[in-house]
């Protein structure tokens, strides 16, 4: 069926496969990708007004989850542009409908059809960029409150659990992924001060590393790495993590200097134990 002639007052959203006319303006936000969706919907057959299927009939409306393939391809892109309370007709050519095979007996092989839907609401899933992005920041909150006071422990889980929130970014788009970049880095560092205050060194050097992953030149977590890597006596590690700090710290910044000669006074003291050790263990 070539030969469908789509009407002027239908606007396209995929070139040649799928349209959309508004009946009723709807408001608020769009649904995102993975969302679960709540509509009701008549179906017909574009070019015979035949009605194959309505949730209105049923009384009962339809939740999917959008842009996972749980519906046809016109829905997936068509729902997508709605807003709540919106009251559209989407026209799906049959690429983005039942293709060449249909759905028989109601639906034959390549058909248009026309769909009216209304979104009634829509949830946004706890895997989408923007509840990821919005726990992420809720974390960081809850730590800072928590740091504050004092509680390392908690501030440590609640840093802990926006990082992690935040380590899968498939989906985001490069304004989400521009934003979740830095909360991701500030809450990595974060855990970092927060276990250096616990004495937990170890965690800390993870959290600073894979800060570094991200921004290899952030100067506060490449501090706090340093000051990991002296609590587990890893002192040539901290030697090179400090010298690092003072290439890339501002122009008259002595902060990693001073770092620098802790370092190795600690280093000498504990040189000088370890000497005293072992002249016990064999004298």
């Amino acid at each position: 069926m070539t030969d469908v002639t789509i009407p002027e007052d239908y606007l396209p959203i995929v070139d040649g496969l799928l349209w959309k006319k508004i009946l009723k303006e709807g408001s608020g936000e769009s649904p995102v990708p993975q969302s679960n969706v709540n509509v009701h919907y008549v179906g017909t057959i574009f070019t015979t007004g035949d009605k194959f299927d309505s949730s209105r009939d049923r009384s009962s409306p339809f939740t999917f989850k959008l842009g996972v393939g749980q519906v046809i391809k016109g829905w997936d892109q068509g729902v997508i542009t709605m807003k709540i309370g919106e009251l559209a007709e989407l026209v799906c050519a049959p690429e983005y409908g039942y293709g060449a095979s249909g759905s028989p007996p109601k639906i034959p092989g390549n058909s248009y059809l026309k769909f009216e839907v209304e979104l009634l609401s829509f949830q946004e899933s706890a895997d989408s960029p923007k509840a990821k992005l919005e726990l992420g920041a809720k974390k960081k909150d809850q730590g800072n409150a928590a740091f504050k006071e004092g509680d390392n422990a908690t501030a440590a889980q609640a840093y802990r659990a926006g990082a992690d929130t935040l380590k899968d970014s498939r989906g985001f788009t490069p304004e989400q992924l521009a934003a979740a970049t830095p909360l991701r880095v500030a809450l990595l560092s974060n855990l970092a001060a927060a276990c250096l205050k616990l004495n937990d060194h170890n965690e800390a050097m993870e959290a600073c590393l894979e800060a570094l992953d991200i921004q290899e030149d952030n100067v506060k977590v490449v501090y706090r790495l340093a000051q990991a890597y002296l609590g587990l006596s890893e002192f040539d590690d901290a030697k090179k993590t400090a010298q690092r700090g003072i290439e890339i710290a501002p122009e008259g910044d002595t902060t990693f200097a001073s770092l620098l000669a802790v370092i190795q006074s600690k280093r000498a003291a504990y040189m000088k134990k370890q000497k005293a050790t072992y002249s016990k263990m064999f004298s």
